[in-house]
């Protein structure tokens, strides 16, 4: 594959730009966008439907290999680290706007964004003449929904960030204020009602392949969503009942798929199963940007790995401790406690480089990871074994092809449950929302309620989606009393020293990065959108 070159300027905004063509593996054949040969290129359906695929991966990869744990999950106190790497100033919140994880999560958000709005100002006048209107819309739809998705990050992470709709605009003039959230949110649901009407739609089955890019279904899923960040709880029951309605979507060891399980979620196999909605897309396929490090990063000890860089995070005591009940099926998916055994996993019998790989995993405690006595799971699956794994990057870290979830059924059945409550207090007995949040405990092996809080819905939310990177965001929707007292509960030491914090911040957002402030240093100003 050619190179993939990240173009920067002046901006305040690094913009990334996928240059890269005729590439081996399908879902990154990416052609050169914003060229005179662009309208040459894009001169069938079958072209003009790849033409989002670097949408799904490259762009977040500087976010991926570390920055999206370390402002997620770490923050929020599912994972741990130490204080000797970049991660333990995200366990006991030291950070300054100047980590590397805070620049590159915010450069990989508006590199997506930037990528959008060159195809979504470009498309309409450059495909060939035997591009179908139904293709061209399709493919609008996709750049309006990773647009969309893209700004639901920014906005719950940073709270006001510039809205930008036209690189070329915004190239000769970036020095911009940000805008309110309250514009920022009235455009992503613009970009997803968009997406809503021109995406097609799909019934996800066992064609796995083919579930990759978005459909009209996962913008539905994901305006629900939004909207339930807003408490818009009417919007988002109907359109979360919707997509259920439709049987796009299903649990993987739910009553539709009983076969497979929670664990089946974490196989590389299993990419793009009827669970997801959306996820990043990597591949593995031996050039820096297109794999995924997250078995690196997690896996306990160096014998899970291609490389000797094991075990950065882990989970954290609080996630331990506190959070799954006798018999969840889910823990020994999120995190690995001594006696644990995983048949799926391969492991080097020895460190040497040509050891032999054995199948069937058992954890130990003296493989822990920052001394906390456990390991990750979720995203840690072994060193390579073609039928599960499938091929792996090990000249570059040990990346794998494994997909990251960004959002998955589970998480817009609790969705669901949670509108139709249409508060953070009181309960509901109400028979969908008791069947949708009981499809959840089920799959996890756990006794259904009869009634359900808030608290409930809450508590299962971390224990269904912990090191997936939505706690610290439902800590943010939370009164942020009760979210400062939740996080100063938290042991946020290792398993032989408790350590406790002390927030004296006034809420859960970011700062911005540091380079990008002296860049623009608009962005601590506020001002109103014009909508176009």
């Amino acid at each position: 594959m050619k190179n993939i070159i990240k173009r920067s300027g002046a901006a305040a905004l690094t913009l990334l730009m996928l240059i890269s063509t005729s590439c081996s593996q399908d879902f990154l054949d990416v052609p050169a966008e914003g060229v005179p040969t662009i309208g040459n290129y894009y001169d069938s359906d079958v072209k003009l439907d790849n033409a989002s695929n670097g949408l799904y991966g490259i762009v977040w990869f500087n976010m991926n290999k570390e920055g999206f744990y370390g402002i997620t999950d770490v923050i929020s106190g599912n994972m741990y680290a130490g204080p000797y790497n970049e991660f333990g100033k995200f366990t006991d919140l030291s950070f300054t706007n100047s980590q590397s994880f805070i620049g590159d999560s915010w450069r990989s958000c508006f590199g997506a964004v930037a990528n959008c709005n060159s195809y979504i100002n470009t498309l309409p006048q450059s495909v060939g003449p035997d591009v179908t209107s139904e293709a061209l819309n399709n493919a609008l739809g996709e750049m309006h929904f990773i647009r969309a998705f893209s700004y639901f990050f920014l906005v719950r992470l940073w709270g006001n960030v510039p809205i930008i709709e036209n690189n070329a605009d915004y190239s000769k003039n970036f020095v911009i204020p940000s805008n309110p959230t309250t514009d920022v949110y009235k455009f992503i649901e613009n970009d997803l009602q968009f997406a809503i009407a021109n995406l097609r739609s799909k019934n996800r089955g066992s064609d796995y392949a083919s579930n990759a890019h978005v459909s009209s279904g996962s913008a539905k899923a994901l305006l629900a969503k939004v909207y339930l960040y807003q408490k818009k709880y009417e919007l988002a029951r109907a359109l979360a009942q919707e997509v259920i309605n439709s049987g796009e979507f299903k649990l993987l060891g739910g009553d539709e798929l009983p076969t497979k399980s929670f664990a089946d979620l974490w196989l590389q196999k299993n990419n793009n199963n009827e669970e997801s909605i959306f996820s990043w897309q990597w591949t593995g396929s031996g050039t820096y940007f297109e794999g995924n490090f997250s078995n690196t990063l997690f896996a306990p000890e160096n014998r899970l790995v291609e490389t000797s860089y094991s075990g950065q995070i882990a989970p954290s005591q609080d996630l331990i401790h506190n959070v799954y009940e006798p018999g969840d099926k889910r823990r020994a998916e999120t995190f690995m406690l001594p006696g644990d055994y995983y048949p799926n996993l391969t492991y080097a019998q020895t460190l040497a480089v040509d050891s032999p790989k054995l199948l069937g995993y058992t954890f130990e405690v003296e493989n822990e990871a920052q001394n906390s006595g456990a390991g990750l799971k979720k995203y840690v699956i072994g060193k390579e074994n073609l039928p599960i794994t499938g091929p792996f990057n090990a000249p570059f870290n040990g990346e794998s092809s494994m997909n990251s979830y960004m959002m998955r059924y589970a998480d817009l059945l609790l969705i669901h449950a949670e509108a139709i409550l249409g508060s953070q207090s009181g309960s509901t007995s109400d028979p969908a929302a008791l069947k949708s949040f009981n499809a959840v405990r089920k799959r996890a092996g756990l006794p259904i309620k009869a009634s359900i809080s808030f608290d409930d819905i809450f508590k299962e939310r971390r224990a269904e989606l912990a090191c997936e990177g939505d706690y610290y965001f439902d800590l943010g929707r939370l009164p942020f009393a009760k979210a400062k007292a939740i996080l100063e509960a938290q042991n946020r030491g290792d398993q032989d020293t408790p350590k406790y914090i002390t927030i004296s911040a006034a809420n859960l957002l970011l700062p911005y990065p540091a380079d990008d402030l002296i860049k623009n240093p608009k962005l601590t100003e506020v001002a109103p959108y014009t909508f176009k």
